[in-house]
């Protein structure tokens, strides 16, 4: 008897366990989209996944299992229909409903109509030199490539949806590797869809571009043509921005350079040309150009506040040995037809920081002086004549190249000094 009592009440509770299941609400539900036949483009297939489980979410979760079990049929043409609408030059070709807590939905599309079969991809640069293109083009790398996924296979009536999913990837890839630039697509449907890339600088540009030759130990009129051919170069950056320049710093300095050592005048004079970029609204291609054997330069100067020899013309003829240099500082004054020969001997004794020892041939007096280097346009000079026992100060900004204003004090008085460079 307590056998049959045990029996009856493990049929209960098994009917109604097995009632409970049945009444169970549906918690979550997967949902999967795949083609039929052709596999669906990649990232479409991603936006299209998203669209039907959002849809399948709202359709199915907090439905009781048996319901959904019941009604297949019609909760299937329900879900065709939706996913129909939602993705738009599709439509559902089979369905697979799996009710349970934790239910499924396994749904194949296909397209109606014809798909695309090729992509004509189209870069507007706007006004960007061929030079800033190939580093644009560089950056844009596998962009290409995700248009070509996003738009290849898509229906030819979906390309309203598929143009928004394409722009907005296409926005997400290059915030990434071209941040300085605002991406603008459209897309023309047919069997070879022609896709156009607008790409729109955004902050601040480059609005002037040119080149600077300095050179300690040569005259800078000597590369007056070199002058010339990277003016421009740096003017065919105008219009870029200033953002895109500075992250490609390093490979536009290692083009530059390259162009430089093809000159034939770095080989036969033993020259050092290094680049620099100034950047920012006027950018500055800053070229410093060495002999690592010879001296030759040439400066004129005019002394505003003073009258004692206040023109002149220095001429420095020598040789380079290490961070050393020998050399002859001739000095004509054209107001006396007085001439002046300063055999001279200079030493970098650090980075910035130059000794100098010269002896004046025609007034017989020894000469010491340093240099100090502050930043890259100031320079600061400090010598003495012992002989004579004067000393003379020197506060100089390089305002380009070719001219330096140099602020000077002796132990009687204090001028402006203009400097031109030849």
């Amino acid at each position: 008897m307590k056998v049959y009592r045990f029996g009856v009440a493990a049929i209960m509770v098994a009917a109604m366990a097995t009632s409970a299941v049945q009444a169970a609400p549906i918690e979550s539900i997967t949902a999967t989209v795949t083609g039929e036949g052709t596999p669906l483009p990649p990232v479409l297939a991603k936006r299209m996944q998203a669209a039907v489980q959002t849809a399948a979410d709202h359709i199915y979760v907090g439905k009781d299992t048996a319901e959904v079990s019941a009604s297949t049929d019609a909760y299937r043409r329900v879900t065709a229909d939706i996913i129909n609408r939602i993705l738009y030059g599709y439509t559902v070709d089979s369905m697979t409903i799996t009710p349970g807590v934790n239910g499924q939905l396994a749904v194949t599309v296909k397209p109606y109509g014809p798909v695309v079969q090729q992509v004509d991809l189209q870069i507007d640069y706007g006004n960007l030199s061929p030079e800033a293109r190939r580093m644009v083009d560089s950056d844009l790398g596998s962009v290409r490539s995700r248009i070509e996924q996003t738009v290849v296979g898509a229906p030819l009536d979906s390309v309203d949806w598929v143009t928004a999913i394409a722009s907005r990837t296409v926005r997400d890839d290059l915030a990434d590797v071209l941040p300085e630039f605002v991406p603008q697509i459209s897309i023309t449907p047919g069997a070879v869809t022609k896709v156009n890339l607008y790409l729109i600088p955004q902050g601040t540009v480059i609005r002037q571009g040119s080149s600077e030759i300095e050179s300690s130990t040569l005259p800078g009129i000597l590369f007056l043509s070199t002058k010339q051919s990277f003016d421009s170069y740096m003017a065919s950056w105008e219009g870029v921005p200033v953002a895109f320049v500075a992250r490609h710093e390093r490979d536009i300095l290692a083009s530059v350079s390259d162009q430089l050592a093809k000159s034939r005048a770095v080989s036969r004079f033993g020259l050092v040309m290094t680049p620099d970029l100034l950047l920012g609204t006027d950018a500055v291609l800053r070229i410093k150009v060495d002999s690592s054997k010879y001296i030759l330069r040439g400066d004129g100067y005019l002394d505003m506040g003073h009258t004692d020899r206040n023109v002149g013309f220095k001429a420095y003829t020598g040789v380079r040995q290490g961070r050393g240099e020998l050399y002859l500082e001739t000095v004509f004054y054209p107001q006396t037809y007085k001439w002046e020969f300063l055999p001279s001997y200079s030493y970098r004794v650090a980075p910035y920081t130059t000794l100098g020892y010269q002896y004046n041939v025609s007034d017989h007096f020894n000469r010491t002086w340093i240099r100090q280097d502050l930043g890259e346009r100031f320079h600061l000079r400090a010598q003495r004549d012992w002989d004579i026992k004067h000393n003379e100060f020197g506060l100089a900004y390089d305002v380009h190249s070719y001219l330096t204003l140099e602020f000077v004090v002796d132990d009687d008085n204090q001028w402006l000094r203009l400097i031109g460079h030849l």
